[in-house]
């Protein structure tokens, strides 16, 4: 299994006639992903890479049937007004690439995903990976392979990297989630931790985090009460970041005292997670706390 994407899902891309638009449309179908549709105003009637073009994202949905929305439109001017089009449209998953979102855009919308029944994931991520099963976002295909440890991350450039490092030390995904950094999001930390610990082909939760917010301290209580039952590591960067000084997106930026990497560090070791000390040792980290894979089944 995998968690949120799949072979069934089938994903309509808002944004599909840009540049990157359409070179995500052939990488995510090469891949095997079901790319079904593509919605852009004023272009309804068009094929791109195969895909037919729809003007509004309701029509590519009763059309085709899709389930989840990729969503390249920019947080500015239009981001919110796209998002909230998605969510009315009946598809139960968007995952929006977009970074910078205005923080009070986001607001308004966490207000109004309750209410549809769809699952945001974003902004500012890199998209999700199910190795072998579906892409849906810009991820560099070559660092995945399917296995049992699930991947949820705070940046997106770190997450390819430890996902390379894994898969070459033989240890595959079962996902990947790229939930990005920003400090008001669809989906968090502990949200997608939970799905792991749900999903039966999951056998080792890796988080990486980084020093900013405090959802690290929500994953430490998690596991501290014993609601995460399956082993967790954590790589948590950032140990030398300077208080207030911004060096990428707002995850990386530390405010307040229970931000920063030692803190963080802490917290987490405290209640049972195992942190790796640094990027080079944490696919060692996983494969000692992933033990042996169970009768018959490999660990990629």
């Amino acid at each position: 299994m995998s968690i949120l994407v799949d072979r069934s899902t089938r994903v309509v891309i808002q944004g599909i006639t840009g540049r990157r638009g359409r070179s995500m449309a052939k990488d995510m179908r090469s891949y095997g992903t079901q790319v079904v549709a593509g919605v852009s105003p004023g272009h309804g009637g068009e094929i791109v890479e195969g895909v037919p073009v729809f003007d509004f994202v309701d029509d590519a949905v009763r059309s085709t049937g899709a389930n989840t929305a990729l969503v390249l439109v920019p947080g500015l001017p239009g981001g919110l007004a796209a998002i909230t089009e998605t969510a009315l449209s009946g598809v139960e998953l968007a995952v929006w690439l977009a970074d910078p979102v205005p923080i009070h855009d986001m607001i308004r919308l966490m207000a109004l995903l309750p209410r549809t029944g769809m699952r945001l994931v974003g902004p500012n991520s890199p998209g999700l990976m199910s190795p072998g099963r579906a892409k849906v976002g810009f991820m560099p295909t070559q660092c995945y392979a399917p296995g049992p440890v699930g991947v949820v991350s705070k940046s997106g450039s770190l997450s390819y990297e430890v996902s390379l490092r894994l898969t070459r030390r033989g240890l595959g995904q079962s996902t990947v989630v790229g939930i990005g950094g920003d400090p008001v999001k669809g989906t968090g930390l502990a949200d997608v931790v939970r799905m792991f610990e749900a999903d039966p082909d999951t056998r080792l939760i890796l988080v990486l985090g980084e020093v900013g917010g405090t959802e690290e301290y929500e994953l430490a209580r998690l596991v501290a009460s014993g609601e995460i039952r399956k082993p967790v590591v954590a790589l948590i960067v950032g140990a030398t970041a300077p208080t207030g000084k911004k060096l990428g997106h707002a995850g990386a930026m530390m405010f307040r005292g229970r931000e920063g990497f030692l803190p963080k560090v802490r917290a987490l070791e405290v209640a049972g997670v195992r942190v790796a000390d640094s990027l080079t040792t944490v696919a060692d980290v996983v494969a000692e706390h992933l033990g042996p894979a169970p009768a018959g089944e490999a660990r990629r």
